[in-house]
C-alpha cells in the first residue's frame, strides 16, 4: 500500500539527492533506492541498520549480513520484479554502471540514478530490471 503523500515524498527524495554528494552511507545506488521506497510505503527495504555504512567495502558487509550478493538482490527479497516497460514512479530498478550493478528509481522524467558528478536522469529503458514498490 502506497502512503497517501507518497508523490510529494518521492519528489522529496528526488531533490534531497541531487542537493547531495555523491557519497557512500550518504547518497549513493543503495540509499537513493531506499529512501524512495520509504517515501512511497512508509518503512526502509531492510531496516535502518542496513543503511549504516561509509565505504564500498562497508556497503558491500551490510549486504551480504542480510544474505545478498548485490542490490538487486536486495530489492528482489522484497519486491515483485516486473518488466522495465511497466515501471511508474516510485518503482525501483537496477542497471549496469561500468560493469557494476547499481540501483535507481523511477521518476516522471526518467531512471534516476547516481552518477559521478551528480544526480542523472537515464532513459527508463537503461534498467536492468523493475521492482515493483508498494
Amino acid at each position: 500500500m502506497r502512503h497517501p503523500d507518497w508523490l510529494k515524498r518521492l519528489n522529496d527524495v528526488v531533490a534531497k539527492h541531487q542537493a547531495l554528494p555523491a557519497q557512500y552511507g550518504v547518497s549513493d545506488c543503495y540509499l537513493i533506492a531506499d529512501d524512495a521506497v520509504e517515501a512511497v510505503t512508509g518503512s526502509f527495504m531492510h531496516g535502518e541498520a542496513a543503511r549504516r555504512y561509509t565505504s564500498p567495502a562497508g556497503a558491500a558487509k551490510q549486504l551480504r549480513k542480510r544474505g545478498f550478493k548485490s542490490v538487486r538482490d536486495a530489492f528482489a527479497a522484497r519486491f515483485t520484479e516486473i518488466p522495465v516497460l511497466l515501471a511508474q514512479r516510485g518503482d525501483i530498478g537496477v542497471y549496469d554502471n561500468n560493469g557494476e550493478i547499481s540501483g535507481g528509481i523511477f521518476t516522471s522524467v526518467g531512471f534516476m540514478v547516481r552518477g559521478e558528478q551528480g544526480i542523472v536522469f537515464l532513459p527508463p529503458t537503461a534498467a536492468l530490471a523493475a521492482f515493483r514498490v508498494e
